[in-house]
């Protein structure tokens, strides 16, 4: 019996379960887009457990249990309002149809116009956005926009219908390298800043619109010279490739075969080997050495002065004017006479006092009555090892008003007797105590004696090591030969040593004397080109360079080093003249010499 009635009591369950409406799933898109909607303008909202109950805010809703009991809740609350701009949506249940028009009420979002989704494992009609994500890339973009109006500007192409009547420049707005670099060394360019040009007011720099950019002369005789180069070089190997195209054509004729590439490769490797041994030095003398030396020879033909500022002005050529100023101004002409006479005298004794302390030092470390030669060659070559730059502050310290030089002299009582010789002498204007060395104007002719004989610090070393090597590789028998004839020492020293040493030192010698002739550190470290001249000495025409005027003990090279970096008083093409100068004159004396020295004349007899 009680069988029955439990089969009975689950058979009415059964029916009743059958006859309610099958609960409603949310779709997995709609529920995710659901989350996401504001609440604030939802009245009616329901969340539905897989498992369990189901919690509704809605006027009337139910939580069904999804394995029978289903207990109805009611709540007093308002009626749900849809707002007028949400639209109704239509979702396909997981399991059937939906039966209830309170799922639309929980999934609808109230701004946004309704979507349509298909069934979980059918195709979506629509993607689905939320309104975080949709305004996350709103923001991006816009940040994307903002920062490219700030920091990245489009190309402008020049405008040339605004140039009616006025020049236009197409290799300075569209040119390469060597095209824009060819126009700009003839030209020196044609624009600057301010200038209307194609629509268009030229500025300093442009970095996108490149031909909006103030043309700069100096970049454009440079980058000009450069491109020269590389074409004249282009153009020699391609003349090169045409004579040897001429000769294996020739071959070909006369032997009716074509040279393979190896055997090609391998001429040319055994043919031109010391030149392609010797090409990085080539390449390092042409970008060191000839083209600063060309820029610098430009230079002298163009008006480029202090007046002159990047992007305000231009650069012009002047062809010979700087040339026929400096020789036809008086003023100019006196000063850079003085200052030539001084360069070379002291190029001249420089080289002429350290050989001949180095000879001396390398005589008396050689001789057999010294002992511990190694000792004393070590001592004597310390001086060369130091640094030429510190050397010389610290003998600028020496030499200042209140140096060593002076505390000494006053210590030891003989400030007043050096003071009153130095004057006897002419080497000191005024019997001062304590000396000026470098500073007074009546004591330049003490000035520059201090300047040579620091300078035996730095040369005299170098000589004797040098000397030595030479002493070491005469003969002894030809001592002993001149011994055994009864010659003194003093002939010896005379018809063996002396002949022998200079034979061998004779490019060593022209080499010092062009180093010296430019040798800026030992005069401008130490000096600084003082003392100034006489007021009365400085011409009138030679006031406007102010501090860019030379000192007594200025040589030309530190006078070329004022000229161009005074700042405020640049005289960029007189400082190229003065240069090319010293070209011409110490190239003319090496050249002359080393011709006539004996060493060339064996090694050209030799050949």
């Amino acid at each position: 019996m009680e069988t029955q009635a439990l089969s009975q009591t689950a058979a009415q369950k059964a029916a009743q379960t059958a006859a309610k409406p099958a609960p409603q799933k949310p779709h997995p898109v709609a529920h995710s887009l659901g989350a996401l909607e504001d609440t604030s303008s939802s009245k009616a909202s329901g969340s539905s457990d897989l498992y369990g109950d189901s919690t509704s805010s809605s006027n009337s809703s139910s939580s069904t249990d999804l394995y029978g009991d289903s207990t109805p809740t009611k709540k007093a609350s308002p009626p749900a309002t849809k707002p007028a701009s949400a639209k109704k949506s239509s979702d396909a249940d997981l399991y059937g149809p939906a039966s209830s028009s309170e799922s639309t009420a929980s999934h609808a979002s109230s701004t946004n116009s309704s979507s349509s989704s298909s069934d979980m494992y059918g195709p979506s009609s629509s993607p689905a956005v939320t309104p975080t994500a949709k305004t996350t890339n709103d923001l991006s973009a816009q940040t994307a926009a903002a920062a490219m109006a700030l920091f990245v500007h489009h190309y402008q192409y020049p405008n040339y219908a605004y140039q009616k009547g006025k020049p236009t420049y197409p290799f300075r707005d569209f040119g390469g390298f060597f095209t824009k670099g060819l126009w700009g060394l003839f030209s020196l360019g044609s624009l600057v800043i301010g200038d209307q040009y194609a629509g268009k007011k030229i500025v300093l720099f442009d970095q996108t619109s490149t031909w909006l950019t103030a043309d700069n002369s100096v970049n454009y005789i440079g980058n000009g010279l450069i491109a020269l180069i590389i074409l004249l070089i282009a153009a020699f190997l391609w003349v090169l490739g045409m004579m040897d195209a001429y000769l294996s054509r020739v071959d070909y004729e006369t032997t009716g075969e074509v040279e393979p590439f190896t055997k090609f490769v391998s001429r040319i490797w055994h043919t031109l080997f010391s030149y392609i041994v010797s090409a990085p030095a080539f390449v390092a003398i042409l970008f060191f050495t000839v083209i600063p030396f060309a820029f610098t020879f430009l230079l002298a033909f163009t008006d480029y002065t202090y007046k002159v500022h990047v992007g305000q002005n231009l650069v012009h050529w002047v062809g010979f004017d700087t040339f026929r100023f400096l020789v036809l101004d008086p003023s100019w002409l006196l000063i850079f006479g003085q200052i030539f006479a001084w360069t070379v005298f002291w190029a001249i004794m420089s080289s002429f006092t350290v050989f001949a302390l180095g000879f001396i030092n390398a005589m008396v470390v050689e001789s057999p009555l010294v002992k511990g030669r190694k000792f004393w060659r070590a001592i004597m070559i310390l001086p060369w090892a130091l640094p030429q730059l510190i050397v010389l502050m610290v003998f600028k310290n020496v030499f200042d008003t209140n140096g060593l030089a002076n505390q000494l002299l006053f210590a030891t009582h003989l400030m007043q007797p050096v003071t009153q010789f130095l004057a006897s002498i002419g080497l000191e204007g005024h019997p001062d105590q304590p000396i000026f060395w470098f500073t007074q104007v009546y004591n330049g002719a003490l000035a520059k004696t201090v300047v040579v004989l620091v300078n035996l610090w730095f040369g005299a070393p170098y000589h004797m090591m040098m000397i030595i090597g030479i002493l070491s590789a005469i003969p002894k028998d030809m001592y002993e030969a001149a011994e055994v004839d009864g010659a003194s020492s003093f002939e010896r020293f005379r018809s063996i040593t002396l002949p022998m040493v200079l034979s061998a030192t004779v490019p060593a010698l022209i080499m010092t004397f062009s180093f010296n002739f430019n040798n800026f550190g030992a005069v401008f470290f130490l000096t600084g080109g003082g003392p100034a001249w006489e007021p009365s000495q400085i011409p009138n025409s030679m006031k406007i360079i102010a501090s860019a005027l030379p000192g007594q003990t200025d040589i030309l090279i530190s006078w070329i080093y004022k000229l161009s970096f005074t700042k405020g008083f640049e005289q960029f093409n007189v400082a190229a003249v003065y240069s090319i100068v010293i070209f011409l004159i110490v190239g003319a004396f090496s050249v002359f010499n080393m011709v006539r020295s004996k060493s060339f004349k064996d090694e050209g007899g030799n050949e």
